[in-house]
């Protein structure tokens, strides 16, 4: 039936929002130690303010959380340093593949089945999460914001896929948790889609083909 699988990657492969969760409050604690002239709650509702406003994938979350408060520069310049530092250290304790995902990858690869990744995050943020969730030699490619410039569901990344594959696209099954970008996205170019709702932290109108409460439960589409 199916040829190949495609993942989404944050919130379907890697469980995304504890890891912002877990590292906002790190970053936010530690701000706080270092002099930033607030509470761990508003300044952890700051960072998701700020994550709201320029997206979770927004490179400055820190500068942009401690220049609202006009420090002189070099305690704001501290405590950024400090907030980056501590993200970065939680981000590798609690970033992690939903349960069950390597074995299953490996079962699909057993089938024959080529696999690939379609992610709106940067590539150097794409790879380092593959990286510290092992999952980096798992997949046959992996399609980027930095490879088409668009963000789902644009149909770009969808139809790179297609032409690196060879495949017809109602032979690729798609697997996403936002059903606004993966799941349109995937269907406006023929394939065939699943909603991750284990991760699904989105809501949207477009239905997908099928739905999966495990990531394991892939196993009996195929």
């Amino acid at each position: 039936m199916f040829k190949a699988v495609l993942f989404d990657l944050d919130n379907t492969l890697l469980d995304f929002l504890t890891f912002k969760k877990e590292t906002a409050k790190a970053a936010a604690s530690t701000m706080i130690k270092q002099g930033l002239p607030t509470t761990e709650i508003q300044a952890y509702g700051k960072i998701f303010s700020v994550y709201d406003e320029k997206g979770i994938e927004y490179q400055k979350t820190f500068y942009e959380v401690v220049k609202q408060y006009d420090l002189e520069i070099n305690l704001a310049e501290k405590i950024q340093q400090a907030g980056i530092l501590a993200y970065l250290q939680r981000k590798a304790e609690v970033l992690r593949p939903y349960p069950m995902v390597k074995p299953t990858l490996k079962k699909l690869r057993e089938k024959g089945l080529k696999l690939g990744i379609i992610s709106d995050a940067p590539r150097n943020k794409a790879w380092q999460r593959l990286i510290i969730t092992g999952l980096e030699n798992e997949f046959d490619f992996v399609i980027t914001h930095s490879d088409t410039q668009e963000f789902k569901p644009h149909p770009s990344a969808f139809t790179l896929a297609l032409r690196k594959l060879d495949i017809l696209p109602d032979a690729v099954l798609f697997v996403g948790d936002n059903p606004s970008r993966d799941i349109k996205g995937a269907k406006a170019v023929g394939m065939r889609t699943c909603l991750a709702k284990y991760g699904q932290t989105f809501k949207g109108s477009d239905i997908s083909d099928y739905e999966i409460k495990k990531f394991e439960d892939l196993l009996g589409l195929i």
